[in-house]
């Protein structure tokens, strides 16, 4: 295995026999749907009760894992705000770090996107639980909402022209459509942009033939 591959299966690994609900993103979702993009952090959302942290950082040798569950659960807590509730623990081995979201149940797109998760092969041979593609454009038309990140943009554009090529699309434009409608102007403005990048970069791609 990889270090990312090898980090990645102990994560999940730990997630799994404690019964805790997941999805990975980021980076490494992207690459089951779209062509790969480099990176060194491993995005999952976790339904992780605050009770349990505790639970799931002693899986983590502190001699190897930085992490800290009273740190852990100060961050959760701040779920509602712009973080997210985002806990970064670093493999001290590698310097690859594991950014963990907990599950807001407010939020009616991130608790679908759970529900419609699905298990995929990830990195070299591992199946683990992912975001479906459409659930995947849906968050990174919000994260690119929220500070219009030249990347989570061409993240969004990989996935749908890659999803363009599909013989079967699994991307489903209304359903993208009604979570644009569902999250506000900043979100229906992003999705917008994107679809006229998309009919721009269909139209370069087109052969373009001689007048007769």
């Amino acid at each position: 295995m990889t270090e990312e591959a090898d980090l990645l299966h102990t994560v999940t690994t730990v997630l799994e026999q404690m019964g805790v609900p997941y999805m990975i993103g980021g980076s490494v979702a992207l690459g089951v749907w779209a062509v790969p993009r480099m990176t060194h952090d491993i995005d999952i959302v976790v339904d992780l009760p605050l009770t349990r942290i505790a639970e799931f950082c002693a899986h983590f040798p502190p001699d190897r894992y930085y992490l800290d569950a009273e740190f852990m659960a100060a961050a959760f807590r701040q779920r509602g705000g712009p973080s997210g509730g985002m806990y970064s623990f670093i493999d001290m081995a590698t310097q690859i770090k594991v950014d963990l979201f907990p599950l807001r149940p407010g939020d009616p797109a991130q608790v679908a996107a759970l529900a419609r998760r699905r298990r995929e092969e990830v990195l070299e041979g591992q199946t683990a639980a992912v975001y479906a593609p459409d659930d995947l454009l849906v968050q990174k038309l919000r994260w690119y909402a929220l500070g219009e990140s030249e990347r989570q943009f061409r993240d969004c554009l990989n996935l749908l022209l890659t999803d363009l090529w599909r013989p079967t699309p699994l991307i489903d434009g209304a359903y993208i459509e009604g979570w644009a409608a569902q999250l506000g102007p900043a979100v229906r403005r992003a999705w917008a942009t994107l679809q006229a990048a998309v009919a721009q970069a269909r139209a370069a791609a087109e052969p373009h033939h001689p007048p007769e």
